[in-house]
């Protein structure tokens, strides 16, 4: 035999030699390349992953599944959903939950006096202000008899309690920043919208809430963030008369990794050399002369995202698409500002896509326009049915194809038919950042139920609960926070 391999071949002639053997002359029974062939018909295991059934000559129906003992996981966890986390928790004792501001301490000047003078009259001034509280919750079923049986990683009912109570995390964490009641009712108001609202409750021409215009917003028009930024808001917000002290600095995970791209080649002050061959930096915090900045990457901060090709949500719930007419663009003439200058001078292509609160609505694409500095942008939106509540604005990049259409805003529905305005107050492919002063005094969460199980009726032969959880996000102190807004990527990397 040559080498390790064996073949018929290497027992010819060997049948003639061997007929003293017990057998008759048969070495190990084979006298023949027929004999050898004959093994191919030996019962096999095989690599199905479907049971073929019964077929001659398969040994499935012998094979015992192998089925990993662990549960995988390809979703996020429950510490993703950071800044749920971080928040203080008060109790609620009311859909109503009502607080005091002291906005100041007097309003004049006139404290100096001639001797014997009376000191001048003043008086500090208080605010009553309110929050209400939101519902939020989902409905889970377990058949009767999944519960029973021997479920392959743990039991079926805990398996998806714990699902759901995650399936909520998401959806609050999300909400905790850019939920807005003015779009949808029965939602929770999010940071942004408290923030900004408290800045400047204005509505102006295009629809843009006016407090995005406040001294605590910086616009970076598309540059990635750096720590001068950081420590530009962090003196804004300390300074009068917001009397902050900023502790956290909330991101989307883009531009806390472009933070430590930036930093680590500037070299401003001894660089670890690499340790066992790990080289680089990582950014946790940034220090500024007014204290340190905790960096806080959140995967669920709403980013500027494309528009979903299909429409998401039951649907017999969500509403339809709408109908764009051809966009315009005249020269500006309102009373707000516009941001189209002669550097964004190009053509655009927008997408619309109605929303409620059970979903939304496949994307409506327009026609390209071409806009110049000094422009606006005018679309004339009609409602497609299905109840719609607001619609989510999708703009290209000068001279991109319509697939690339991105986020930009949310606006609320007015009418069977309506102009959408865009002043490019905010850009593509960019995202937000909210610098907070992150103590009990300034922002918590007011809670009237923490989540809670509630077994629902037995109507059939399934286990039925609702997983519920009411609460609010609470905003004592605004103007002590700040917010960075059209923050763009470092063009290094995948983005180069």
């Amino acid at each position: 035999m040559a080498g390790e391999f064996v073949s018929w071949r290497d027992y010819e002639g060997l049948a003639g030699a061997s007929a003293g053997l017990p057998d008759g002359g048969v070495i190990g029974g084979l006298s023949s390349a027929d004999d050898v062939s004959a093994l191919n018909k030996a019962l096999t295991a095989g690599a199905d992953i479907n049971n073929p059934g019964a077929t001659a000559g398969e040994g499935f129906p012998l094979r015992v599944e192998s089925l990993d003992s662990t549960l995988f996981n390809v979703s996020y966890r429950a510490k993703d959903c950071a800044f749920y986390r971080s928040l203080y928790k008060d109790a609620a004792y009311n859909t109503i939950e009502e607080f005091n501001q002291l906005n100041s301490y007097g309003e004049g000047n006139a404290v100096w006096m001639a001797e014997g003078d009376l000191p001048t009259e003043d008086d500090s001034t208080y605010t009553r202000n309110y929050t209400k509280i939101k519902f939020m919750g989902v409905s889970r079923r377990v058949t009767h008899v999944m519960s029973l049986m021997r479920a392959a990683h743990g039991d079926a009912v805990a398996r998806e309690t714990v699902n759901g109570t995650l399936f909520l995390l998401r959806q609050l964490e999300r909400s905790l920043f850019d939920g807005d009641d003015d779009l949808n009712p029965v939602q929770i108001d999010g940071l942004e919208k408290l923030l900004t609202k408290a800045w400047g409750d204005t509505a102006l021409d295009d629809g843009i809430r006016s407090g995005y215009e406040d001294d605590n917003v910086i616009d970076l028009r598309g540059k990635p963030l750096t720590e001068d930024h950081i420590a530009d808001m962090t003196e804004r917000l300390i300074a009068e008369p917001n009397y902050g002290a900023p502790t956290d600095l909330w991101l989307p995970t883009g531009p806390v990794k472009d933070l430590s791209k930036i930093m680590y080649p500037k070299e401003r002050y001894d660089l670890p050399a690499p340790n066992n061959g790990m080289a680089g930096i990582a950014i946790s915090g940034i220090a500024t002369p007014f204290g340190n900045i905790k960096l806080n990457p959140d995967i669920f901060i709403p980013d500027s995202t494309l528009a979903s090709d299909s429409a998401v949500g039951k649907s017999a719930l969500r509403p339809s698409a709408p109908t764009v007419a051809t966009p315009t663009s005249p020269a500006y003439s309102g009373s707000n500002t516009t941001y189209w200058s002669s550097s964004d001078a190009g053509t655009y292509v927008y997408k619309i896509v109605a929303c409620n609160r059970y979903g939304k609505s496949a994307p409506t694409t327009s026609a390209s326009i071409a806009v110049s500095a000094s422009d606006q942008v005018s679309m004339t939106v009609t409602d497609g049915g299905g109840d719609t509540a607001w619609y989510e604005v999708y703009r290209t990049a000068a001279g991109g194809a319509a697939s690339t259409a991105r986020f930009l805003f949310k606006v609320a529905k007015s009418g069977a038919s309506q102009t959408i305005v865009d002043l490019n107050r905010f850009l593509p492919n960019c995202s937000k950042g909210y610098m907070l002063t992150q103590t009990s005094e300034v922002l918590k969460i007011k809670q009237l139920a923490p989540f809670s199980k509630i077994p629902l009726a037995t109507i059939d032969t399934s286990v039925r609960w609702m997983q519920v959880l009411y609460l609010a996000l609470q905003v004592q102190a605004p103007k002590k926070n700040g917010m960075f807004i059209n923050v763009g990527k470092l063009e290094t990397g995948a983005y180069a």
